[in-house]
């Protein structure tokens, strides 16, 4: 069968943003959430009709992913807080960085329900002062320690092996991951990006490749995480793409965010590509 996919990604939504990240696919409606940082805001956009909801945060915001009951969980600067997307109605959860110079990043939900978030310099890179935190409700555990900018995370199908990227290594690592008890263990490196680009966010596909956002580098690479080698590339008509994430109906498409550079026309839009 003839593969006559072209790849070429398409600008979905545009609103001059600095800096969007953190996609997330809400399967049971059809619609994307993704954040802009500095605007300390999160967006809900239905790529069909082009309808959009936006919701505040209280300081710049990491992450914000869809639990299994269909409320937001929101990593903002001042703590971890639930939203009914809905109503908006924000309930405060928990709040595990307690350093002022650190700010939340990225995160994801694991299958079990847990939310893992990582952290990274509010201004500036601080060296070793990142952690990566395993949340369940009001109680969290420090599962990683001594990084510099936690970022991209995702796990296989089967949840067993957790990937992650802590952005100055320019490398995705592996671990065994316990469903039961959320812990990590094993941690090697799988793949190491090469070139301008530096490893943001990242996520997995249904065969279990790993697409890897490039800031800098102007594209997303799919990978195969068991002999590290590059599948494929996407390129986009923008220098700085900050994450992605697997969507659409059958899950044929990915969408990714990208950040404002200079004088690029597209830089900071939404983009969405066929996949599959």
């Amino acid at each position: 069968m003839t593969n006559t996919l072209n790849y070429k990604p398409e600008l979905i939504f545009y609103a001059g943003s600095t800096l969007l990240e953190g996609p997330v696919w809400d399967e049971k409606h059809d619609r994307i959430y993704f954040i802009s940082i500095p605007d300390e805001m999160i967006y809900r956009f239905n790529p069909e009709t082009t309808e959009i909801r936006t919701y505040l945060t209280d300081g710049p915001v990491g992450a914000a992913v869809l639990n299994k009951e269909g409320m937001l969980i929101s990593a903002e600067k001042n703590g971890i807080v639930q939203i009914d997307p809905e109503t908006g109605k924000r309930t405060e959860l928990v709040h595990p960085n307690t350093d002022d110079r650190i700010r939340y990043n990225d995160g994801k939900l694991d299958s079990e329900g847990r939310f893992l978030i990582g952290t990274m310099g509010a201004e500036e890179v601080v060296e070793g002062a990142a952690s990566l935190y395993s949340i369940e409700g009001e109680s969290y555990t420090e599962v990683l320690t001594d990084l510099s900018i936690a970022n991209g995370l995702g796990w296989s199908q089967d949840g067993k092996t957790f990937y992650h990227i802590d952005t100055p290594t320019k490398k995705v690592r592996q671990f065994d991951y316990n469903k039961d008890s959320g812990s990590l263990s094993n941690g090697t490196d799988c793949i190491e990006i090469t070139g301008d680009g530096n490893p943001d966010g990242m996520c997995v596909d249904l065969d279990d490749m790993l697409w890897v956002a490039e800031y800098g580098g102007g594209k997303v690479c799919k990978w195969n995480p068991e002999n590290g080698e590059k599948i494929m590339e996407i390129l986009l008509p923008v220098t700085n793409v900050t994450s992605c994430c697997i969507g659409g109906k059958d899950k044929n498409m990915l969408f990714i965010t990208t950040a404002k550079e200079g004088e690029e026309e597209l830089s900071g839009g939404l983009f969405k590509v066929r996949i599959r």
